[in-house]
């Protein structure tokens, strides 16, 4: 087992320093309930558990559509990850109820290693979107752009031409550009990350793991109003005035007869900018994030048999806060000179930017999907899922991030386009033998534009004439007019298109042992036409070329194993499988005649686990242990020829290790939850990896690349931990009162897969805490404080396009609202 996590330098006395703030924070959040309350005996134990293995005792089956869930009628029915509310009965912890095999079930006897946050969970640590989700769950790092890795693992690419190996779902159609979606959670009923594999029933493209969000469906015959804000102030490092932030999210059920009903969502956002710009470009610079949205679902059971489900969505983001520089390289004459210039340190802590360039990001996003389900008899249902989804990004900045012309413009201009459809056949999962098979269909059309140019430094008076001969011309002694000293652009259409069919069966051979079987057939066809660099440089970032090409390719996955019931409280799983991630694209070609083409990445996967429910539901213990194997692993670089980032494949990597989870309710009102994550991800081979400059692995001097075999693969922290304590208490009536705090622990981590040290950041703690009331008639008010202790930190780190030019390693840096304290007000009203 110690090998599944340690190995090399990192020992078990390295496991134990990065224990030891966990291990405390448990201790301390422990102790901020009173002994006297902690002394008190359960006033009303449990019931007993009953006699059947396939279904927890005091759980029922319900069916609502083509969705059958476990619903707890012990007590109140709280869900164990439900923060808030003491226990009426003192019943202990009630069944967390997932979709992690796409069919509604609980958690304790799901075979795959999830981390389920219910919306309470969410709104009790501040979670407002995916990007903040890692602080809740381990083993999720974020990157750029949408992109996450789970395990170690992620493509982390800022192409549009190539899928992310961690996927996204929401309410059951997957996401082809998760980076493409505004994020901001409005209505979201869980959330559950799922480790490892998981394309066989979620559809493209999982080949590390998967983030279903769930939302909440319409409510018959139920008129609810909604509605909560967040107002907060939060620290501004390079100013010297704090940033104000504000949520608001609104949401009505209307039932519309007795068998149908609306739910409409609304949602704004506005904050100022983490970082601070300095200088005017005359440009537009629009840092200040604020998003906005709407969303309306409609359900119908039509009759007992027949169900419809729509969803319709529309919602925009603007706005983007600017990067800064963390360190200069020795030896640099670009970015160095003028940094000093601008009055700008660039260091870890450096909040402050600068650009004479026009900075924007505008997205928009709109979807429609249609959700058909027939109950065909005999619990068995045949549901159809159709979605259209529609994204288009603007997105320009100041790649040099300073005030002189050096390269200042980067724009692009993408339109992502997906039609999806899935025939999904769902076997009862009261029979002996329970499951579900379908087919389903992708197709997505990607239409991108870049352009990216500057001065280089090169005077204005000076680039009319020889040798840059920028500008209209004709200049005398220039053979070629110039648009731009330096520049690159380029023009692409994308068409990826795939067919499926799929299926996963158990079967129960006894009352507690049951085998479990699956398989998926894809087959993928995509084509890219791309050319580049058509216009005229004096320095051109790469060659000048058209490319037409595609690929196709037809991939097995499967998974097999098995889930035994050790007693009505315990369970234990061991699986293996397959994972598959599609082909992709370069979106810029070194020469003239390469090959743009990046190939298929499959993952294989051992995991073993363990659920169990202890002392009468009040402790629960969910561990595992995984083993996976990538090839052709699609990853991404930094090309200094091209001054672009790259996507090439990795001949292979291990990710192993292992997951715990622990809830506690030891008594009334009190709740302790707790995750810890360690992993092992390096790769096994990787010729071809690009070098940070000054870098003297073998092969670095040479050629300018090395096989990076034994290096750690970027965003992955060894050891990570999440601990929440809650305690509610009774105040008057039905007013009571409460307390949260949550601790995160995540381990050194490196963003580059050279593990350039100057990507590297070290071991962060970050303690968040609030304080409230709830009425008891629906209002709820708390303050509440993010990253209490103000602990910078940013969210991701890369290497400088400027300075690499000159072999020169500077490196940039990214913060989020998470990089510093916030503290705010949350107010809630449902009526």
């Amino acid at each position: 087992m110690r090998d599944m996590f340690v190995s090399g330098k990192h020992d078990v006395h390295e496991l134990a320093a990065h224990l030891r703030p966990t291990a405390i924070a448990l201790v301390l959040l422990a102790g901020m309930v009173p002994p006297a309350v902690a002394a008190q005996a359960p006033s009303t134990p449990e019931p007993a558990p009953g006699t059947s293995a396939a279904r927890p005792a005091g759980v029922t089956e319900e069916k609502s559509g083509d969705q059958t869930e476990l619903r707890d009628v012990s007590g109140e029915g709280e869900s164990a990850e439900q923060p808030f509310g003491a226990e009426k009965d003192n019943s202990g912890i009630a069944e967390i109820v997932v979709t992690a095999q796409r069919r509604s079930e609980s958690l304790q006897r799901v075979p795959v290693s999830v981390t389920a946050l219910t919306a309470d969970t969410l709104s009790s640590r501040n979670v407002n979107d995916l990007n903040q989700l890692a602080l809740a769950a381990p083993t999720l790092q974020i990157g750029l752009l949408g992109n996450y890795s789970i395990r170690g693992v992620g493509t982390l690419a800022l192409a549009s031409t190539v899928d992310s190996s961690v996927a996204t779902a929401v309410d059951e159609v997957n996401i082809g550009r998760p980076g493409f979606a505004v994020n901001l959670f409005n209505d979201v009923e869980r959330v559950e990350v799922l480790n490892g594999p998981q394309g066989l029933l979620f559809g493209r493209n999982a080949s590390a793991g998967l983030l279903n969000i769930v939302t909440a469906r319409p409510v018959l015959g139920e008129f609810h109003n909604s509605f909560s804000t967040e107002l907060a102030s939060f620290d501004r490092p390079g100013d010297s005035t704090d940033g104000q932030s504000i949520i608001v999210r609104e949401t009505i059920n209307v039932p519309i007869t007795e068998t149908s009903a609306l739910r409409l969502n609304g949602f704004s956002s506005q904050a100022d900018s983490v970082t601070t710009l300095f200088g005017s470009s005359g440009e537009r610079q629009d840092t200040d994030p604020r998003q906005w949205g709407t969303r309306a679902k409609y359900l119908n059971d039509f009759t007992d048999r027949l169900s419809v489900y729509l969803i319709g969505e529309y919602a925009e983001s603007h706005g983007t806060p600017t990067n800064t520089y963390r360190s200069v390289g020795v030896g640099s004459t670009l970015i160095g000179p003028q940094l000093v210039a601008d009055g700008i340190t660039a260091a870890p802590d450096n909040f402050r930017g600068s650009s004479d360039g026009a900075i924007y990001r505008d997205l928009s996003n709109v979807g429609a999907q249609a959700t058909i389900a027939y109950d065909l008899g005999g619990g068995v249902v045949l549901s159809d899922i159709a979605a259209w989804k529609r994204y288009k990004l603007v997105n320009r900045f100041d790649i040099d991030l300073t005030s002189a012309d050096i390269l200042n413009t980067n724009l692009t201009d993408t339109d992502f386009e997906q039609y999806s459809n899935e025939i999904r056949l769902t076997f009862p999962s009261a029979s002996r033998l329970s499951g579900q098979v379908g087919l389903y269909y992708y197709y997505a059309d990607t239409d991108s534009s870049l352009d990216t140019h500057g001065g280089y430094l090169v005077p204005e008076a000076a680039r009319p004439n020889p040798p840059f001969c920028v500008g209209p011309g004709p200049t005398a002694n220039c053979s070629q007019q110039n648009l731009y000293v330096i520049g690159r652009d380029f023009v692409y259409a994308l068409n990826n298109e795939s067919y499926a069919a799929f299926g996963q069966m158990t079967f129960d051979v006894t009352q507690s042992l049951r085998l479990i079987a699956g398989a998926r057939v894809t087959y993928d066809d995509l084509s890219i036409i791309q050319s580049q660099n058509q216009n005229n440089y004096f320095r051109p970032l790469g060659v000048r070329a058209t490319f037409d090409q595609s690929t196709n390719n037809t991939n097995l996955s499967w998974k097999a194993g098995t889930q035994y019931q050790i007693t009505q409280d315990i369970m234990a799983y061991a699986t293996v499988g397959s994972g598959y991630k599609g082909a992709g694209a370069n979106d810029n070609g070194a020469t003239v005649d390469a090959n743009l083409i990046v190939k298929p990445e499959t993952s294989d996967n051992v995991e073993v686990g363990m659920r169990s429910s202890l002392f009468d539901h009040r402790l629960i213990v969910n561990a595992s242990v995984f083993h996976t194997k990538f090839k052709n692993y699609q990853s991404q670089s930094f090309d200094a020829d091209l001054t672009a980032f790259v996507i090439q494949n990795a001949a292979s990597l291990t990710s192993r290790g292992s997951e715990i989870s622990i809830i506690a309710k030891p008594f009334r009102g009190f709740t302790l939850n707790g995750t810890v994550s360690l992993v092992d991800s390096k790769f096994d081979s990787f010729p071809g990896a690009q070098c940070y400059p000054g870098q003297t692995t073998e092969g670095c001097a040479t050629s300018g690349s090395f096989d990076a075999a034994g290096f750690e693969t970027p965003t992955t922290p060894r050891f990570t931990s999440s601990v929440q304590a809650i305690y509610e208490r009774p105040i008057s009536g039905t007013v009571s009162g409460f307390v949260q705090a949550n601790y995160y622990h995540r381990s050194e981590i490196n963003y580059q897969v050279n593990g350039a040290p100057g990507s590297e950041i070290g071991p962060i703690d970050i303690l968040g805490a609030s304080v409230g009331v709830d009425f008891g008639n629906g209002a709820r008010v708390s303050l509440f404080c993010n990253n209490c202790t103000n602990e910078h930190y940013p969210a991701y780190v890369a290497s400088d396009p400027i300075d690499a030019t000159t072999n020169v390693a500077t490196f940039n840096q990214t913060f989020s609202m998470d990089s510093v304290r916030k503290i705010g007000i949350a107010i809630s009203l449902d009526f």
